[in-house]
């Protein structure tokens, strides 16, 4: 309903992207991709938004609710790392993610989601043939909440020596605004991320990423077969999709 107040849905664009679940006996087509995305183990945001609740605080993470219902704008919550549930629940998708062919690693520019790739795929990190790649396109939604800030990129390079922070165009995080990011700003990065994807040599892409980006990405940006894609990640879930790209205008 959100998604359709703020007009994203139905949106015409340049290349139809489809998707279906990913297995691995599943055949992928020439040109087209599989990407393995992840939503970030728990956060202390996550957590703090637990406790409001538990209390009987109700929660609002838009940026538009009363002053005192948003947790996630609290000063001490900027790029917030993994709780130990975080952390386990990354730590849960080796087994899964050692059996993938995993051939290039792509990261949202906030810790958790750094964190949890790191967590998640240890055995790729020594292997000089992976790249680790933070792409600002698969960053939270932006703006209102403290937690969607990201640190300082010199921090974040100090933090994550094997991560190429080099997409990352700005030192300090100057797309975060009091406002809330809009849907169809992040679906449109979303759909960017996926035309670079399709870019690349790779063909099986890990993606550490946040929930409202996954939500916003393939609901409006890709024609899934299986309704169970469009549903909310929850912390630490995995899904691998089947990408198919689709130029011709007369099949928009």
């Amino acid at each position: 309903a959100e998604l359709e107040r703020q007009g994203v849905l139905g949106i015409k664009r340049s290349v139809k992207i489809r998707a279906k679940r990913w297995t691995p006996e599943s055949e992928v087509p020439p040109g087209a991709k599989v990407i393995h995305l992840i939503r970030h183990g728990q956060g202390f945001h996550n957590l703090l938004g637990d406790l409001y609740r538990d209390f009987g605080r109700s929660v609002d993470s838009t940026g538009t609710g009363k002053s005192g219902e948003n947790p996630y704008a609290r000063p001490e919550l900027l790029d917030p790392p993994l709780t130990a549930i975080g952390r386990e629940q990354a730590k849960a998708l080796r087994s899964v993610m050692r059996e993938l062919p995993v051939d290039l690693v792509t990261v949202s520019p906030l810790a958790r989601a750094v964190q949890t790739a790191l967590l998640a795929m240890p055995h790729l990190r020594g292997d000089g043939s992976k790249s680790w790649i933070a792409h600002p396109d698969v960053a939270e939604s932006s703006g209102a909440n403290i937690c969607d800030k990201r640190r300082d990129k010199a921090e974040m390079m100090d933090d994550f020596p094997f991560v190429d922070f080099g997409m990352i165009e700005s030192e300090h995080d100057d797309k975060w605004t009091e406002k809330r990011e809009t849907a169809r700003s992040v679906s449109d990065r979303g759909f960017n991320f996926l035309l670079w994807v399709r870019s690349r040599q790779e063909v099986h892409v890990a993606v550490a990423t946040h929930s409202a980006w996954l939500f916003t990405l393939l609901t409006p940006c890709v024609s899934c077969d299986d309704p169970e894609l469009h549903t909310w990640f929850l912390t630490g879930e995995l899904r691998s999709l089947v990408l198919q790209y689709d130029d011709d205008d007369d099949d928009l």
